[in-house]
């Protein structure tokens, strides 16, 4: 309203002064001044002109004004009815986002947002989530922290999206966590199994799915003390939050059972050539061999071990266990043991991989049925899950409330999800699979292990 007041003032002056040089002119005419009129006339059309925009501007903020008013008052009036933050949500849409590799080193990654793209299509097609369909926004980050950075604020400030299921990566996550808790933005099942991201000390909007990387890690490292003969352990970890954590659960068990810390060897996310750690890795004189790895540089690894001729027990995070990774690393991964925490995609019997076999046929039967994808099914599966208990009047708040009433959520592909004010860790247990070059997947060796402090 301040905003139409002042054009109005602004085009009364310039009428004023128009009818002054009117005025004037018409004097200094009758005295025989040409020269006063021709001034007049130049001087009167800019002047004509700058007051017709004026008028023109007035009406444009005045317009202008009421839509905002209008816009804003309707925002207003959806946010009361609801009692709480609406972004993202129309009467007919929801906006959620998504972030990860499609190109880059870790590019593999990408059929998680493309598993969950097709997700959501079946979920529209399926009729919506409390009819409302749901529009999924990806950005490509190629594993960069500040392209994720970029893409985020992308979803966030441009997109305008309720909220993010499934961005990828343990460093990715370190470098917009506190924007999205900030922001007040769900995410849910961040791509990594990094306890800080969600739990130390517990974030209110983001919701972890995948078992966290220092239970994984004692598992496995509990698994090979007891069932494997090992004795000595090396590690080859990304040196970042996400090795770290894993490096660190290995040797909290190492301690526990008595026996000599690990030798850890890293790696750069950049890095090409793994000759040099392989060596390092091999002078350590250990039996077992624990990879804190994301798949390419997992296979550029086992490669160089093999020229060496060193033949140590292989244990692996789970973040490798995807036939992508059989194929980069081809024989050499034989055998090699990985941890999972979703439910066996080669066996075509279990109930939980039925519905997901049946989706990848219809929805993606160009995608590699594998790890990668049943993450991404279980990922977008759990952000359904939670948009439907959220009900009709969906807002941030009303689906935070949701989530937080999961307790023990099996139906699913996950295992025995729960959540509480308290917890944001959903899955706590893995099992155990190894890698067979012939299957091109990982076979299940065991059932699903919750972790216990004293084994």
């Amino acid at each position: 309203m301040k905003q139409l007041q002042r054009a109005r003032r602004s085009a009364l002056r310039f009428y004023s002064t128009l009818m002054l040089v009117i005025i004037i002119a018409g004097l200094l005419a009758a005295c025989g001044d040409n020269t006063a009129t021709t001034a007049a006339t130049t001087t009167a059309a800019p002047a004509t002109t700058t007051a017709a925009a004026a008028t023109t501007a007035a009406a444009t903020t005045a317009a202008a004004a009421t839509t905002a008013a209008a816009t804003t008052a309707s925002v207003a009036t959806t946010a009361a009815a609801t009692g709480g933050n609406t972004t993202g949500v129309t009467d007919t849409e929801i906006v959620i986002g998504g972030w990860g590799p499609q190109t880059g080193p870790a590019a593999v990654y990408g059929a998680i947002d493309r598993t969950i793209a097709g997700y959501f299509k079946k979920v529209n097609d399926d009729g919506g989530i409390n009819g409302r369909k749901v529009k999924f926004i990806y950005e490509d980050d190629a594993y960069s922290p500040p392209r994720t950075v970029t893409a985020v604020k992308k979803l966030v400030e441009q997109d305008k999206v309720f909220g993010i299921v499934a961005g990828l990566g343990t460093p990715n996550n370190v470098a917009v966590m506190d924007y999205l808790v900030a922001s007040g933005v769900p995410h849910v099942a961040p791509a990594t199994g990094s306890s800080i991201i969600c739990c130390q000390p517990l974030k209110k909007n983001i919701f972890a799915l995948q078992t966290n990387y220092s239970v994984e890690g004692a598992i496995l490292t509990q698994y090979a003390v007891a069932n494997l003969s090992t004795k000595k352990v090396a590690v080859f970890y990304q040196n970042d939050p996400f090795g770290k954590e894993g490096y660190m659960a290995i040797d909290g068990v190492l301690k526990a059972k008595g026996l000599a810390a690990s030798t850890g060897v890293t790696y750069e996310t950049t890095d090409k050539d793994f000759s040099s750690q392989a060596l390092k890795l091999q002078q350590t004189g250990a039996d077992t061999l624990i990879l804190w790895s994301t798949p390419q540089p997992t296979a550029g690894l086992l490669k160089e071990i093999d020229k060496l001729g060193w033949k140590p027990t292989i244990l692996m995070s789970g973040v490798n266990a995807d036939p992508s990774t059989i194929a980069l690393a081809g024989s050499t991964i034989e055998g090699a043991w990985s941890a999972g925490w979703l439910p066996d995609y080669t066996n075509a019997s279990d109930p939980k991989v039925v519905p997901y076999l049946d989706f990848m046929k219809k929805y993606l039967p160009n995608e590699v049925v594998g790890g990668f994808s049943v993450s991404g099914y279980a990922e977008a599966e759990l952000m359904a899950t939670g948009l439907k208990k959220a009900g009709k009047n969906l807002t941030r708040e009303s689906f935070i409330a949701a989530m937080e009433s999961l307790n023990g959520f099996d139906e699913g592909m996950a295992y025995k999800v729960s959540y509480s004010p308290t917890s944001r860790q959903g899955q706590n247990a893995v099992y155990l699979a190894q890698a067979s070059v012939k299957d091109k997947a990982f076979v299940k060796k065991t059932d699903f292990i919750e972790y216990k402090p004293t084994n």
